[in-house]
């Protein structure tokens, strides 16, 4: 698989993310509908047990998404951070950009490092994200174009 110059930025931050404190499982970089943009597992990622990648992302997003609705009505504004604590793990969510980071931990991890760690890396995300998503939308506005010029229609 090849990757552009945003793409390997953006995984260099995962990758130094995940790298940064111990009980750090997986940082994953969502767009704002929760299709997985990229993600940066600390070991093998296990798929064999119906979990993946792609539903985690698509359920944090939809988390995110909720929560961040759910302050709008509250009166409270944007979701800064959210963090979800369950029994055996945490996963916590920011929003970047246009995106929204995700990073899925032990229960045992330092919460404050944590926070600050994805406050430091979201302005980086997020600006990268942005070119990255632009780049990506002229491409496919690129390709919708070509499909519908007149002179290729006549071929379908």
């Amino acid at each position: 698989m090849s990757y552009s110059e945003d793409e390997l930025r953006l995984k260099k931050i995962l990758i130094s993310i995940i790298n940064s404190a111990p009980g750090l499982k997986y940082a994953l970089l969502t767009d704002d509908t929760g299709i997985t943009i990229l993600s940066q597992a600390k070991f093998k990622f296990s798929s064999y047990n119906g979990i993946s990648v792609e539903k985690i992302g698509a359920i944090g997003g939809a988390v995110f998404v909720a929560g961040e609705e759910q302050g709008h009505i509250l009166g409270y504004g944007s979701i800064n951070l959210q963090i979800t604590e369950y029994l055996e793990g945490m996963i916590f969510s920011m929003k970047v950009g246009k995106g929204v980071l995700c990073i899925v931990a032990d229960k045992n991890v330092q919460i404050g490092f944590i926070r600050a760690t994805m406050k430091k890396w979201a302005p980086h995300i997020s600006l990268i994200l942005h070119r990255y998503l632009k780049a990506d939308q002229a491409e496919i506005s690129k390709e919708v174009k070509e499909l519908f010029r007149s002179d290729t229609f006549g071929m379908l």
